[in-house]
């Protein structure tokens, strides 16, 4: 007679084998989750370190590998959770503007393996987890979204930086054009324009479409503020280091009239009479219009390199 098989305990045995399945499963993602939060602290470090050896290098403030590791040490650990990184290479090329950044991890007691909370059950003691990033540097030839108030080269011929400057509009009455340097008066009539005028903005906008160097662009008939722009557009300003377009020539007046992109630079905005409601701390009064303010020089992130240095910076992530 064939005797009947039991299978007491197979339920159990298959719900310990299913647990501990589950188990190691949620382990080995809570390890990934874990390396990928330390992939991302490590590529954030390098991230910020390129961007503030790019601008240690635009603004000459250094710009050599040991000042350049000394950076990238110090944003690499400040934006690791347990406050430490490994610099595994700093390439800094002063030519071509260019530096990158890479970065391992580095435990506070100085190993460089990340170490699993789980996986060590299994055998698995862990890896090396690394970051990289790469950024360039230059001065703007192409700029987009900027206030549509433009200066003349004149204006900037030298340009003095933190020297307060008040610039009138060029309405051909209140402003007196200059003698045309090198470079400048494309339409060889020998005088520019000095002052400011304005362009036309980019929609509804108070901020311009693309302007890139080299390029003509339309002015904004009137010496109001271009349309689109509103009284709290200019007021929000005031203050801030603002990018604007620089041009070397103009043809024509009023709605005929055409700017010649030249460079961009950055105005700090103290005062203004633009007419109106387009009023602060007035450097001018009566119907001329006029503005007043600072250029200073500083870093921006949005455009693309390849113009003259006028103390404007681009830094831009490349990788």
């Amino acid at each position: 007679m064939q005797r009947l098989k039991r299978d007491d305990g197979v339920a159990g045995v298959f719900v310990a084998i299913t647990i501990a399945t589950l188990l190691g499963m949620l382990g080995f993602a809570v390890d990934v989750g874990a390396m990928y939060d330390e992939r991302r602290q490590l590529t954030n470090g390098a991230d910020a370190a390129v961007l503030a050896i790019a601008e240690d290098c635009a603004l000459k403030v250094s710009c050599n590998p040991g000042s350049a590791k000394k950076t990238a040490q110090s944003f690499a650990n400040a934006n690791a959770n347990d406050g430490a990184a490994f610099i595994e290479s700093v390439v800094l090329d002063v030519s071509a503007r260019t530096v990158r950044v890479d970065t391992g991890t580095l435990t506070p007691s100085g190993e460089r393996v990340f170490e699993p909370f789980f996986a060590q059950v299994i055998g698995w003691d862990g890896a090396t987890v690394y970051g990289s990033a790469s950024a360039l540097w230059g001065y703007p030839s192409t700029m987009r979204g900027v206030l549509p108030l433009i200066i003349s080269q004149c204006e900037i011929t030298p340009l003095k930086f933190d020297e307060l400057r008040v610039l009138t509009f060029h309405d051909a009455n209140k402003t007196e054009p200059c003698n045309a340097a090198v470079g400048m008066d494309g339409n060889d009539d020998g005088k520019l324009a000095a002052g400011f005028g304005w362009l036309i903005a980019d929609g509804a906008d108070c901020s311009t479409a693309t302007l890139t160097i080299s390029d003509w662009v339309f002015a904004d008939p009137g010496s109001s503020p271009s349309n689109g722009c509103s009284p709290p557009d200019i007021s929000a300003l005031i203050g801030e280091p603002t990018p604007l377009p620089i041009f070397d020539d103009l043809v024509g007046l009023g709605a005929n009239g055409e700017y010649h992109i030249a460079s961009f630079v950055l105005f700090e905005i103290a005062g203004y009479n633009f007419g109106g409601l387009y009023k602060f701390n007035p450097p001018c009064d009566g119907d001329e219009r006029c503005v007043s303010g600072y250029f200073r020089t500083g870093t921006v992130h949005d455009g693309e390199p390849g113009g003259p240095n006028n103390g404007i910076v681009i830094v831009k992530l490349t990788g």
